[in-house]
């Protein structure tokens, strides 16, 4: 399929889902669950894997430990024809982990171990694998505390230098002060084509609740296009050429798991701006990608290829 090149540069995991964990055991307690899946995980790796499925190649940049762990990032990686030259090895920490407990509603909690998504440094990427890219994704911020903040806006600067759209999402952390949001998100904004946090993400950055105060604050502080997703409601934008408003969502008869729902949004948003699709349709694609994404258990597991994603939007009512 042509389309622009994509790079995505961020976090990895591998992740066990244990499903449904509604209530966490006590001290010394016990409680059991029905079922286990072990498989990939972390940002960047979900968002090129959902796109390798819809049929769209991309490149991935994340950091692995030289252990088995990470052997089963790259291997998956590389099942799903994502160019993973990109990937940093390193021999002095682990791949990253997460315990993923998905409630019966569909939402999850994580435990997490940062492993090496702490250790990520600018200078260990590549830059000529960034520059040589048409479509620039950094996420996964907040977990990358070597990369965030100023060197991801410098890394964000070189793309956008060389041509290329940028993009950055983050990851939501529900403990950090309202300053640590800022100092890794701020300096990024004047590099930015698109912010796509979600709802909480924009909150804590922005001070504002309503997304629509959160843009206008995002595009003030430098960037051009806000996009914030609001899970079952969709998403809210304000655009770089003065366009605005809100995308609903896909209806949907049921929600599995939501794990990695943001990064299939995100691959089928990267998905419409790489094959030249209007903002509203590239938005819409997000969408329709992500209803897919919560229906199967796992971050990717259910995404298709896009001509069926297509057939989806074409018979499905939004919400």
């Amino acid at each position: 399929m042509e389309h622009k090149s994509i790079c995505v540069v961020g976090i990895c995991t591998v992740d066990a889902v244990a499903r449904y964990v509604d209530e966490y055991p006590p001290r010394g307690g016990l409680r059991s669950f029905d079922s286990l899946v072990f498989t990939t995980g972390g940002n960047a790796v979900n968002c090129t894997i959902a796109l390798a499925k819809l049929g769209l190649a991309s490149r991935v940049i994340t950091k692995v430990g030289r252990d088995s762990s990470g052997e089963l990032v790259l291997s998956e990686l590389t099942r799903h024809g994502v160019d993973a030259s990109g990937v940093i090895r390193c021999d002095d920490a682990h791949t990253p982990f997460s315990f993923v407990c998905v409630h019966r509603d569909g939402q999850r909690s994580f435990l997490h171990t940062v492993g090496t998504n702490g250790t990520l440094r600018l200078e260990e990427i590549d830059l000529d694998l960034v520059r040589g890219c048409e479509l620039l994704l950094v996420t996964g911020a907040m977990l990358l505390p070597a990369l965030d903040g100023r060197p991801t806006a410098e890394l964000l600067r070189e793309a956008r230098g060389a041509g290329a759209v940028t993009l950055l999402d983050t990851s939501f952390v529900d403990a950090a002060a309202a300053d640590r949001w800022r100092a890794v998100v701020t300096p990024a904004l004047e590099h930015l084509d698109y912010f796509v946090p979600s709802r909480l993400e924009a909150a804590a950055v922005t001070g504002h609740e309503h997304p629509a105060e959160a843009a206008r604050a995002l595009l003030d502080g430098g960037c051009r296009s806000a996009v914030i997703k609001l899970d079952r409601e969709g998403v809210y934008f304000q655009a770089a050429d003065g366009s605005t408003g809100a995308v609903p969502a896909y209806r949907v008869d049921g929600v599995v798991d939501t794990t990695g729902a943001g990064d299939c949004w995100c691959a089928g948003f990267l998905a419409g701006l790489a094959m030249g699709e209007p903002l509203a349709d590239a938005l819409l694609l997000g969408n329709a990608v992500a209803a897919h994404g919560i229906q199967q258990a796992g971050a990717s597991s259910g995404i298709p290829r896009l001509q069926a994603v297509r057939q989806f939007q074409a018979r499905t009512p939004t919400v």
